[in-house]
């Protein structure tokens, strides 16, 4: 017996790392396959993921992770009633136009008198993907402690709530431009938070490469509503890439990809909101007390949950 639960357990082990493998080498195919525009042409963008995460991430993650995953928790239950509804289904009331009609109404006398009867739903009609500039200036003042903290308690929401999440981490080296995917929608090892504990301040930004690729994984969700969420201190800064032809390009991008159904912030942490918010417009998040960054992320997408 002893035998047989060791031999399973290393072929399960083995199974899992021919997994991760394919996953890589799938999310690779796929960067590789995406036009990514003339200002970044001739441009290699590398997907990097942890086959196991790197000893000490686990023990890191169980360290820390407590006040996040309450705060997440807090969120998550203040709407347990609409969660119920919707999983239950129920009655709309109040609407100016319908089939039936709710005679109670009447004493109002605002015009609303019809209510629809909802049918239970199963799962989120919501995806949601981070992506978190990891370019050297997020050392300063804590930025890439805050945006790792809120990534984990924004994934840990997500989970708990059934919604589709992926969470990616962006760099440059020279003009490429390497991503880190922590969290994927098809993870199935259970170790995605611990990988987010890799999150680090590495070196420039490339931000349009990174912010399509993610906006492309976003678009095979079949989700009605997809949130992209952008945490940055900056303006983009690599290789031939920065001032007013990176800021159209991300112009371009966040309108393209508006077009085709994705909603797109940035929450900006740094110096530069000024510069983002003319990038990113309506999109514009200014995140000034940044111990309030997990609390709003998790509140912005519960906006969305319908």
């Amino acid at each position: 017996e002893d035998m047989n639960r060791i031999l399973n357990a290393v072929a399960e082990e083995r199974a899992m790392e021919r997994y991760e493998d394919d996953l890589t080498a799938e999310l690779q195919a796929e960067a590789d396959r995406i036009s990514y525009g003339n200002a970044h042409k001739g441009v290699h963008v590398t997907i990097n993921r942890m086959r196991e995460p790197a000893e000490g991430l686990a023990e890191t993650y169980k360290k820390v992770s407590p006040p996040l995953l309450l705060l997440s928790k807090r969120v998550q239950s203040k709407l347990v009633d609409l969660l119920k509804d919707k999983q239950e289904g129920g009655k709309q009331t109040n609407l100016p136009f319908g089939r039936r009609i709710n005679a109670r109404s009447f004493a109002n006398d605002d015009g609303k008198y019809f209510y629809n009867n909802r049918l239970p739903e199963e799962k989120m009609n919501l995806a949601v993907a981070m992506l978190v500039d990891e370019s050297g200036s997020m050392s300063c003042a804590d930025r890439i402690t805050y945006a790792r903290a809120a990534s984990v308690v924004m994934y840990d929401f997500c989970r708990k709530l059934n919604i589709p999440v992926i969470v990616y981490g962006h760099t440059a080296y020279g003009s490429d431009a390497d991503l880190f995917a922590y969290a994927e929608f098809d993870s199935i090892d259970n170790k995605d938070a611990y990988r987010m504990m890799d999150m680090s301040a590495r070196s420039g930004n490339r931000d349009g490469a990174a912010l399509r690729y993610v906006a492309e994984r976003l678009m095979t969700r079949e989700e009605e509503t997809k949130l992209l969420i952008l945490i940055s201190d900056g303006q983009p800064a690599a290789c031939d890439y920065y001032g007013t032809a990176a800021e159209a390009d991300l112009r371009g991008i966040k309108r393209e990809y508006t077009n085709k159904g994705i909603t797109m912030f940035s929450a900006a942490i740094g110096d530069d909101k000024e510069n983002i918010e003319r990038i990113y417009q309506d999109g514009f998040l200014d995140i000034t007390d940044l111990n309030l960054l997990p609390m709003n992320l998790t509140k912005l997408i519960a906006r969305y949950i319908k």
